[in-house]
């Protein structure tokens, strides 16, 4: 199979990348964003938003913009597939079957070699768990603390057991600040709402109009809670304890967390990029074999 295609469906968006099998690298991602709205104590998808770059995950409208990002491959592609939104991933699902010679693998649990280490396996999301997988080629150290930080926000932990094996033991998940402003604005009836995509920087104190104090809350409350956790698995795992961190909001996070540290774009992306790569090894006629079983 000459293409091989990442995809990783999450809350707040999706992220498409062609793999470059030969060098090892993921390629710069397209991002499509969902539009959500809270109503009634329920998250829910908003249809009468006015940002023109947002579209309802149950909407076929944002599938030309995947159809735009696949005239740059030739010939058929394998798609790799990582959600945790069903709306989303059945709407692609069913939209790539009408490329006959492609193949599409909703990746699960069984397809990451990581043991999870928790009370309920399957219901890992498989986004951390592919993230804390890719995480594992950053570092020989083990435990190790993977930090994704998108509109959630997970601190999770991998370590290595008796028989030699990684594996995922878990962690905590927190809002990001989108989420907390979305929240804030929606549960408070005279507080305005805000839409922040990114971690901004954070505003001086004190804030002087209810955007600025909220925001700043929101960044701090991100900061210091990721900042705890951290400082928490230390504490329990020694000082230092390798933190890889990612996320679109990683990078904000970066001055906030001390070393040891290493900074690593689309962890879920690199993920499914050593799936693929094993994939590859098994050769391309098991490949076709084990899909058609599917």
């Amino acid at each position: 199979m000459k293409n091989y295609l990442a995809v990783d469906i999450g809350n707040s968006g999706l992220r498409i990348a062609s793999l470059d099998l030969v060098n090892h690298s993921v390629a710069e991602p397209l991002r499509i964003n969902w539009r959500h709205d809270v109503v009634g104590g329920q998250l829910q998808i908003r249809r009468d938003s006015d940002r023109e770059d947002r579209f309802p995950p149950d909407d076929p409208a944002w599938l030309s913009l995947i159809d735009d990002y696949l005239l740059t491959l030739n010939g058929p592609a394998r798609w790799l597939v990582a959600s945790v939104r069903h709306d989303a991933a059945n709407q692609l699902e069913a939209h790539v079957a009408h490329r006959q010679q492609d193949h599409f693998q909703r990746v699960t649990h069984a397809d990451v070699p990581l043991i999870a280490n928790v009370e309920f396996p399957q219901r890992v999301g498989i986004d951390r768990l592919l993230a804390a997988w890719a995480a594992t080629a950053a570092t020989e150290l083990r435990p190790l603390i993977v930090i994704q930080a998108g509109s959630a926000v997970t601190v999770d932990l991998v370590a290595r057991g008796a028989d030699g094996r990684d594996a995922f033991e878990g962690g905590a998940i927190l809002p990001g600040v989108p989420m907390m402003l979305r929240l804030l604005g929606k549960a408070a009836d005279l507080l305005p709402q805000i839409d922040a995509d990114d971690l901004i920087d954070l505003p001086p104190l004190p804030g002087k109009n209810t955007e600025a104090a909220m925001t700043c809350g929101a960044a701090s409350g991100l900061i210091g809670g990721v900042q705890h956790l951290v400082n928490r698995y230390r504490e329990a795992n020694g000082a230092a304890t390798p933190v890889i961190l990612s996320g679109g909001d990683g990078v904000r996070l970066l001055p906030y967390i001390s070393q040891p540290l290493v900074a690593q774009s689309q962890l879920v992306l690199r993920g499914l990029l050593r799936l693929a790569l094993e994939l590859q090894l098994r050769g391309a006629d098991g490949e076709t074999a084990k899909l058609a079983g599917q």
